[in-house]
């Protein structure tokens, strides 16, 4: 009699636990919402973003309102996603980059696992190796050859400790057996005025990035990082071809998130609405103005096992690099 007490009450629980997440789903959303993003405004993910959080927003009737938090390679920002009400009313940002704070400074860093709830995977793309287009390096070959002969001498910036173009430099040391000088920025967009003054001699820069700057002729792709040579830049290598090492395929992604408790209908219906907005135009045209390859996920389930892999792949990438906090 107790034992089917007990399943009563757990039942019963269930079925409130239920009724609330669709009356929930069925209110919302019932203000505009907040897009907490890491990233500033111009050039770079904002291309595609805006436009996507714009018919979004269309789409579910309210507005949503962008919001720039700045600073730990995307870990403050992330920091107030899942600290928000889970209402699905704030939303932000998963990366890689995201993923690669949690093996460097897990105390820093939500965990992507544990305290999130997946929406969609948006972008998925290879980074860019640049240097400056008034740079004598055209090739991998060539700055390696630079590089070994002026140990030290040679600097890569990033846009801080631990970020994924940080990890590139310190990736591309350990398999070609050089000795750079890594230049840590407060953001990734300082680095592109530091490579055309010369300050740096090579960056890894994610392809939304660097691409206005190579079509404005300042900046030199000389290799890729994805998989397979990017059809932006047919014609350049990637670094595992050139330098014969799996480890340098290290691809850059984003993808929306929200609160690890939000109810699974909002994430449902915040999903249906990602890949339907994500057909417009204009969010199709400011994906190929900044070299992105959309990739929307096909269930948040998907995009969860998706950044599992990830997660293990980018571990180890830490580990070999030796990459360290502050």
């Amino acid at each position: 009699m107790r034992c089917c007490l007990i399943l009563l009450r757990a039942a019963t629980a269930a079925s409130f636990l239920a009724l609330a997440c669709g009356a929930a789903a069925q209110t919302y959303p019932s203000k505009p919402l907040l897009f907490v993003t890491p990233f500033p405004p111009g050039p770079g993910p904002d291309l595609y973003l805006r436009p996507l959080l714009m018919k979004v927003g269309e789409q579910i009737g309210q507005t949503i309102v962008i919001e720039t938090k700045l600073g730990a390679s995307g870990a403050i920002a992330m920091q107030f996603v899942v600290r928000a009400a889970p209402d699905g009313h704030t939303l932000g940002l998963t990366t890689n980059a995201t993923l690669i704070q949690t093996h460097v400074d897990p105390a820093m860093t939500p965990d992507s696992l544990t305290q999130v709830a997946h929406i969609s995977r948006v972008t998925l793309n290879g980074s860019v190796l640049v240097v400056s287009a008034a740079s004598p390096v055209r090739n991998v070959e060539e700055l390696v050859a630079m590089a070994k002969a002026s140990p030290g001498k040679l600097n890569y910036g990033s846009g801080g400790i631990a970020t994924p173009s940080h990890l590139g430099g310190a990736t591309l040391d350990a398999v070609a057996g050089l000795s750079t000088v890594h230049v840590p920025y407060k953001n990734s967009a300082d680095v592109v005025p530091g490579l055309i003054r010369g300050d740096l001699q090579f960056a890894f820069q994610v392809a939304s990035f660097a691409a206005p700057h190579v079509s404005a002729g300042k900046l030199r792709v000389i290799g890729v990082t994805a998989g397979a040579r990017m059809r932006q830049y047919p014609d350049v290598p990637t670094l595992s071809e050139s330098l014969k090492s799996d480890l340098m395929v290290q691809e850059s992604w984003l993808g929306l998130a929200l609160p690890v408790k939000t109810p699974a209908p909002i994430v449902q219906r915040l999903h249906a609405e990602t890949l339907k907005a994500i057909k417009d135009p204009l969010v199709q045209a400011g994906a190929e103005r900044g070299a992105n390859n959309l990739a929307p996920s096909k269930s948040p389930a998907e995009y969860l096992e998706f950044i599992r892999r990830e997660n293990e792949k980018w571990g180890e990438i830490v580990r070999l690099s030796g990459v360290k906090p502050r």
